[in-house]
């Protein structure tokens, strides 16, 4: 009867095969549990019968020597004792239950009464008999339980079943398998966690709600139409929110600098602005001669200079943080692989008290927290351009596919493209006849896959500014980065021809 017991409590799945069962390997073992045998459960018992006394009281006596009240039980009980009897054999329920207050007439129960109240007390003496009688099962109820999973093997009144919703349930059998998993008996030791099936029901919160990090990046990349922000560039914001917990993009202004661009965003100033707002968002702090691979993100409040990132392909990390000062020239200068040590490399030029102590503050901040520092580039550039930073596109060494120089010399080309923004009307033309073979040669380079060469020849029309070649520019490059599978670039520079714009102040709020 242990056996039996300790099958109830175990909170393995009941195997479908039951007793038939003839794995015996430990996986198997490990997940299912095997109902007991028949031998398992065996218990010696007496059949009892009830008297009363004079005073109306319930009075137990064994049936031996063959006494019996009628002919059915005497053929029980030879039976019984020929040993044809059913091991598994359920005896007769009593028709009441029996109380342990002796005194009052009223603790003889109803079977109607027994239905709703399954708790017995018994006397003392006769306990532990009683208990064995109940606990009997029949071989049906074996074989059930070990093809339905969905039962699980109990005595018949021994605990007061409850569901998982507290409600007492008065069938010795397991509801359906849909409505509850198991019982959970009251007075057991160690009863087993069941969750409730409300929450089951709901559904993972932490998967469908976002967080606002993850928001405010998902936010840039579709404003900015760029890859996510590397980690520093948060690492600067985190260090400005100690410096000016209320506006951390204004941190800097004591040595004439302030956080723009994508740092608006983490600012809350860009909230009004979504995907259809892509031509204005694509513009807010790009500079002149800012290329698609420029993205400011620290602006001068006296000039037009500025610090970004440099990237060569919009879904891709930065390689570089990079400078300019549009008012000046197309130059890009290569500040270093970390936004922290850009900066300190400007305050050190500056050479005044207050950039010396913010330098300090950086260089401490920097040591302690900042770990994560841009890779820079992978391959070399195949070309350096009018603006210096280079263009890097898939290029194979061994058949000289990806890029080819252009048709005429750097030096070459900026003499035509200066010769034609200081000519006349009536020599615009002539001068046009003598780069329209450049631009043709660079198309045909496009056309047999050496992609570079537009790119290069449309860069350098970007670079020379010149309002009059916009059209042939915008032809080059959005050819180019379409060729390149750069679209992101490709509309990035749409708009910025469409509507490009001098002056210090780039914002578009």
């Amino acid at each position: 009867m242990e056996k039996f017991f300790a099958y109830q409590k175990d909170s393995r799945v009941p195997c479908k095969y039951g007793r038939k069962c003839f794995q015996t390997n430990k996986e198997h073992t490990d997940k299912y549990k095997h109902p007991p045998t028949k031998d398992d459960i065996k218990v010696d018992t007496k059949k009892t019968t009830r008297k009363r006394d004079s005073k109306g009281k319930v009075k137990l006596s064994d049936k031996t020597n063959g006494e019996s009240s009628n002919g059915d039980h005497g053929n029980n009980e030879e039976r019984h004792n020929s040993g044809e009897t059913n091991d598994m054999e359920v005896p007769e329920r009593p028709e009441q239950s029996i109380s342990t207050f002796n005194s009052e007439p009223n603790s003889i129960s109803s079977i109607s009464n027994q239905q709703s109240s399954t708790e017995y007390a018994v006397p003392s003496t006769r306990q532990h008999s009683q208990q064995q009688q109940q606990l009997l099962l029949t071989n049906n109820t074996l074989e059930d339980c070990s093809v339905d999973d969905g039962i699980v093997p109990c005595t018949p009144t021994l605990f007061t079943p409850r569901r998982l919703d507290g409600e007492t349930v008065s069938s010795p059998h397991v509801p359906s398998s849909n409505q509850v998993q198991r019982f959970t008996f009251v007075g057991e030791s160690q009863p087993s966690h069941t969750p409730d099936s409300s929450d089951r029901e709901q559904p993972d919160t932490s998967v469908q709600n976002v967080t606002d990090s993850d928001y405010l990046k998902t936010k840039i990349s579709e404003l900015f139409l760029v890859d996510e922000m590397p980690k520093e560039f948060y690492d600067l914001w985190s260090f400005c929110k100690r410096q000016c917990s209320t506006h951390p993009e204004d941190a800097l202004l004591s040595v004439g600098l302030k956080l723009v661009g994508p740092y608006d965003v983490l600012a809350g100033r860009m909230n009004g602005f979504n995907t259809n707002d892509i031509e204005k968002t694509v513009l807010h702090w790009r500079y002149y001669y800012d290329p698609p691979e420029f993205q400011t993100i620290i602006a001068s409040t006296g000039s037009e200079f500025h610090i970004g990132y440099y990237r060569d392909a919009p879904l891709a990390p930065p390689v570089y943080v990079v400078s300019n000062d549009s008012s000046k020239n197309c130059i890009i200068q290569k500040l270093g692989k970390s936004l922290f040590q850009a900066l300190r490399k400007h305050l050190q030029s500056m050479d005044s008290k207050v950039a010396n102590t913010l330098q300090k503050k950086i260089l401490a901040y920097e040591k302690r927290k900042v770990t994560d520092i841009l890779e820079g580039r992978k391959c070399d550039p195949v070309t350096k351009t009018f603006h210096k930073a280079g263009i890097v596109v898939p290029y194979d060494s061994k058949t000289d596919i990806g890029y080819r120089p252009l048709s005429e010399s750097e030096y070459t080309l900026r003499k035509l493209l200066r010769t034609y923004l200081e000519a006349s009307e009536c020599k615009k033309m002539e001068v046009m006849d003598k780069l329209q073979p450049i631009i043709n040669y660079a198309n045909i380079a496009s056309d047999e896959c050496d992609f570079g060469t537009g790119f290069e020849l449309g860069i350098d029309f970007f670079c020379d500014g010149n309002p009059d070649l916009h059209r042939i520019c915008k032809q080059l490059l959005v050819t180019a980065y379409s060729l390149l599978r750069r679209p992101q670039f490709a509309t990035i520079i749409k708009a910025h021809l469409n509507n490009r714009r001098k002056g210090p102040n780039m914002s578009i709020l």
